[in-house]
């Protein structure tokens, strides 16, 4: 699962699941629903900080480690993308209420803000997933070609970074180039965070096909080069999983 600081938690198709309106809503009252997606975010970004610095003396080192880091060990679960489109629509509808004095808006309004407490009371029960060693979502990989015996095609190609103890971050948005008659394709990893040792290549001919292409984890600043043909491995995962979960006054081992 990916991290909280890789990208929108939620994305406007994600909201469309609990509101079929609210697209039309947002155009009707001109409202940016990105906007209020980052919003929302960063909000829960605030209390999520709180709420792990209250779990420990203030004089504590981890409080120190804590405002350092912020939320980048923390792990996107179900709980915390339903908290996260509650106070997204919860946002919006306030917006759309101020802007016209609706009582239809005021109505969603409140309705959200209480399922916006709800699901939080929930996520901070059940608990907060941290990943020991996280590794963030990768850049958009650079593509190249050099000369070599190769057919030309369509490829469309994500990254991931690994750590040093083989986890894989999430994958990269995907890049997409073509090739000539004796080009072969060349995938760059870019800009690789501190916590990485490795990446894996993931390509397809297709959007929905990638697969894995390396046998093993690339090492970090080495450059992958596609000789032949592509092979069937692995699609990309979808992230780290939590190392453990703060709930509460309890810490509650994964497993």
């Amino acid at each position: 699962m990916a991290l909280f600081t890789d990208g929108p938690v939620n994305r406007m198709i994600d909201l469309q699941k609990y509101e079929n309106a609210i697209l039309d809503v947002t155009a009707t009252e001109s409202i940016d629903l990105d906007g209020k997606i980052a919003l929302a975010q960063s909000e829960l970004a605030t209390e999520l900080t709180l709420f792990l610095l209250r779990r420990f003396p203030q004089r504590d080192f981890l409080t120190t480690i804590r405002r350092t880091i912020g939320v980048s060990d923390v792990a996107v679960t179900d709980q915390l993308r339903q908290w996260h489109a509650h106070k997204a629509l919860a946002l919006v509808y306030r917006d759309a209420y101020n802007n016209q004095l609706n009582d239809r808006y005021k109505g969603k309004w409140t309705q959200y803000e209480q399922l916006a407490k709800r699901s939080l009371q929930d996520y901070l029960q059940i608990g907060v997933g941290l990943v020991a060693n996280p590794v963030p979502k990768a850049d958009l990989p650079a593509l190249n070609t050099l000369p070599g015996a190769a057919s030309s095609g369509n490829f469309f190609v994500a990254v991931t970074w690994v750590n040093r103890l083989g986890q894989e971050g999430s994958p990269s948005d995907v890049a997409q180039t073509s090739t000539l008659d004796g080009q072969q394709l060349v995938v760059i990893s870019q800009n690789p965070p501190a916590s990485a040792t490795a990446w894996n290549a993931y390509v397809g001919n297709g959007l929905d096909i990638l697969s894995l292409q390396n046998a093993s984890p690339i090492v970090t600043g080495a450059n992958w080069t596609l000789a032949g043909g592509l092979t069937h491995g692995m699609p990309p995962g979808d992230g780290q999983r939590p190392t453990w979960f703060l709930a509460d006054q309890r810490l509650v081992e994964r497993g």
